[in-house]
């Protein structure tokens, strides 16, 4: 692991507060340049480029190694309208997501996340790849473990409500191998999104009458509600139980009636609805 420097300038102010289903999707390039590349070779910043690992439909951020040093895709105030910067704690933020891509994962010796705090660099632990192309990268700021530096060491951390009331930075680390092969070698992140809690909400099930059950459950906003039935109570064969029960998002409680036919089970999926950051324009 390595301790990349601190952001001093290119800050505005917070637009957006950070909130738990946030993407970052690098659509334009734009919004790709308001991010940041450290390279530990150079000790410099640079902005990443945008579209170049396949010029394909769905973009993303990225850049080029030198041999045996790292860079650093890093987030600031200035990045994403400010998304991803200030207080996680208050907003119910439990970790992170993106894709990570690596043309020659072979020559990575490890990937990370990171984050400032105060000053303070913290550190998840170091991940390696085990094949080319892109890969998912999730940590965990609860359950997961940190670490941060003190002389010169890298020590457990533990993330308190504190600390992640306060965001400075955050991003990547990309570390290579020392390997002439590495010069030039292409690696990129997609998606980069903070993570929440999903809610663990009951399915009510009652008798509506002698020939019909009521199923029911209280809604949560940023949320899609669908309920399942099975036949069985196993793993495999759940479908939707209607097109009028599937999908279903807002605050209002629902309840709607089926007929008492066959034995069925019935299970309430929810899933997270994810808010794209909008394109900044000129």
């Amino acid at each position: 692991m390595k301790v990349p420097l601190a952001l001093l300038s290119l800050l505005t102010t917070s637009l957006f507060a950070a909130s738990p289903f946030t993407t970052e999707e690098f659509n334009t390039a734009i919004n790709t340049s308001r991010w940041f590349i450290y390279n530990y070779e150079t000790g410099g910043f640079t902005t990443p480029d945008w579209n170049a690992v396949d010029g394909g439909a769905n973009p993303e951020a990225s850049t080029t190694l030198t041999v045996g040093n790292g860079v650093s895709f890093i987030a600031n105030e200035a990045s994403s309208l400010g998304t991803f910067t200030g207080d996680f704690y208050g907003a119910g933020i439990e970790g992170l997501d993106c894709d990570i891509f690596a043309e020659a994962a072979s020559l990575i010796q490890s990937v990370e996340f990171f984050f400032l705090h105060d000053g303070v660099f913290y550190f998840s632990d170091p991940l390696t790849l085990n094949n080319d192309g892109w890969s998912l990268l999730q940590y965990s700021f609860t359950t997961d473990p940190w670490y941060t530096i003190e002389d010169g060491i890298f020590v457990d951390t533990l993330i308190t409500d504190e600390i992640l009331s306060d965001i400075s930075q955050i991003g990547v680390d990309f570390l290579p191998l020392a390997a002439d092969d590495a010069i030039g070698s292409r690696v990129g992140l997609d998606n980069f999104t903070l993570m929440g809690q999903v809610p663990t909400t009951p399915l009510e099930i009652a008798k509506g009458n002698a020939n019909d059950l009521a199923l029911s459950f209280s809604l949560k906003d940023s949320f899609s509600y669908t309920i399942e039935a099975n036949e069985e109570l196993t793993s495999d064969g759940w479908n939707p139980l209607s097109p009028e029960t599937t999908d279903l998002s807002g605050t209002e409680p629902f309840e709607t009636t089926i007929p008492r036919s066959v034995r069925q089970f019935f299970r309430l999926m929810i899933r997270p609805l994810y808010y794209a950051v909008p394109n900044i324009g000129a």
